[in-house]
């Protein structure tokens, strides 16, 4: 457009291969598509948790003016820098420091009295690390860990980097990730024996948090930070790893949950247990949720894309990501006291490292969409109420059929504005409390889950099972439960107790 909106004066330009052959063009359509605005109308995420801990995002240059910009300052009081305080955006050439995107990010979050979270000093597997850092002064030759040379050169160029770096941003961070992804589960000592480990061994962590402890303002806490920490083998790493830096006087004030969850992995009770382990045993540690995202896709799925041949992420996966963020929610609000600090990995589906990994996809794993608007996983963070099929209550409607031959009618009803998708009876069971003792015989209208499927709003949908009390006093009591879910997260159980056949 030449002038925005300016009626005549929208123009289309087309580069053809062809030269000066003629061609026609044939089905062109032109399309408004009007500016992002966020909704001011809804409750900011970090004012709603404000009770419980502070609320963070991962931002880069983009994040820091318009319509991003007001997302960011409305919903969060905290911030991390997704890339630009890594060792290759900050220290590119040995002892050429660039701090020129990272000091606006910070000086946006000073401005609007946001917390900083520094990220990262040391990446254990040696990602985002210039090569020069693993190189002896040709710039060719490998570091040796037989080469007590090399030893001291490496063990300086990681002081110097610490030094510089968090001197530079001084009181500003609050907290640092000094190591990022040290462990390594099918390793003997649980650690990653990554480029650092295999010139200096496990003394690299040491070096480096001694570093940070020396140089940082006091105050700054300083953290090691990794990814499936909710997994056994990798709790447990995590639980040894921490153990001996305490043991061995190395300083260490907290550890990091990155929290990089699919919509099938891990379960709610997993990330509560693991928090509370680490709690019990270090009572004094301090634990963070520092990047966390939901990919739509199922855990070790590296193939499947929604997006593919103009295709969309379905709705109902859409609602079903919204009840999981709920679910993780509650479990942090569990966790007042014992979780410092949640942050999330973007702002919104339209900046979000799942679109290229582990391969080029679409993938929609943050609480804002594509246009910045509130989503289902944002609603299970501030007003699970608001949820699609939320509300969804059953009954028993009906008991139809001889004493001795009843069928039992159960309806499900959905008082949302939502649909409430793929809602299933998990269970039928009777207890029987009073009478002679007879075992009724339940048929389910098929096997279990009895699928009710998507319950459209302010509607309803039934079900029959079949009861033999062929051996039971009509006067016998029981108590009955039928659990069932709906989204796959939005479960609950009716319960009626004394019912006669």
């Amino acid at each position: 457009m030449g002038f925005a909106y300016d009626p005549g004066k929208a123009f289309l330009y087309v580069e053809s291969s062809s030269g000066t052959q003629s061609f026609y063009m044939d089905d062109f359509q032109l399309t408004f598509i009007p500016p992002v605005v966020i909704q001011q109308d809804i409750p900011s995420i970090y004012q709603t948790l404000s009770q419980y801990f502070p609320v963070g995002a991962a931002v880069d240059p983009t994040d820091l003016s318009g319509p991003h910009a007001q997302l960011l300052t409305k919903h969060f009081n905290s911030i991390v820098s997704g890339n630009d305080m890594k060792w290759d955006a900050t220290e590119p050439q040995e002892g050429h420091f660039v701090f020129t995107t990272a000091d606006s990010e910070v000086s946006f979050a000073a401005a609007h009295s946001m917390l900083i979270r520094g990220h990262n000093l040391v990446w254990a597997t040696g990602a985002q690390t210039p090569a020069w850092v693993f190189r002896e002064a040709d710039g060719v030759t490998a570091l040796s860990a037989s080469n007590p040379a090399d030893v001291s050169l490496l063990t300086q160029r990681i002081q110097n980097h610490i030094m510089n770096e968090v001197t530079h941003f001084g009181s500003a961070i609050y907290v640092w990730d000094v190591i990022n992804e040290p462990l390594d589960p099918n390793q003997p000592d649980c650690l990653s024996h990554g480029p650092f480990y295999q010139v200096l061994g496990a003394g690299y962590l040491e070096i480096a948090l001694r570093a940070a402890r020396q140089y940082a303002p006091p105050g700054t806490q300083l953290f090691i930070n990794d990814y499936s920490t909710t997994d056994p083998k990798r709790l447990e790493c995590l639980i040894s790893v921490v153990a001996r830096l305490r043991w061995h006087g190395v300083p260490l004030d907290g550890v990091g949950h990155e929290m990089h969850n699919h919509i099938d992995n891990p379960s709610p009770v997993a990330m509560l247990e693991a928090i509370e382990a680490l709690a019990r045993l270090f009572p004094h540690l301090h634990q963070q949720v520092t990047e966390l995202d939901v990919s739509v896709y199922l855990a070790g799925d590296n193939t499947s894309n929604y997006g593919a041949n103009g295709g969309k992420v379905p709705d109902s996966l859409i609602a079903e990501q919204g009840w999981l963020y709920e679910k993780y929610f509650e479990v942090f609000r569990r966790l007042k006291g014992k979780l410092d600090a949640v942050t999330l990995w973007g702002l919104a589906d339209d900046n979000t490292w799942l679109d290229s990994f582990p391969i080029t996809r679409l993938d929609l794993p943050l609480p804002f969409d594509t246009r910045l608007q509130a989503k289902p996983a944002y609603w299970g963070i501030v007003d699970p109420t608001k949820l699609p099929g939320s509300g969804l209550s059953f009954a028993l409607v009906s008991r139809t059929g001889p004493p001795s031959h009843r069928v039992w009618t159960i309806t499900a009803t959905n008082p949302s504005s939502d649909p409430a998708v793929t809602t299933e009876i998990t269970g039928f069971s009777l207890r029987q409390g009073e009478g002679e003792r007879c075992r009724p015989e339940v048929t389910p209208p098929s096997s279990y889950p009895v699928v009710l499927g998507d319950i459209a709003p302010a509607s309803s949908a039934s079900t029959a099972f079949t009861i033999e009390f062929e051996h039971c006093s009509p006067h016998a009591e029981f108590d009955l439960r039928v659990p069932w879910r709906s989204a796959t997260y939005e479960t609950g159980t009716l319960v009626l107790e004394d019912q006669h056949p």
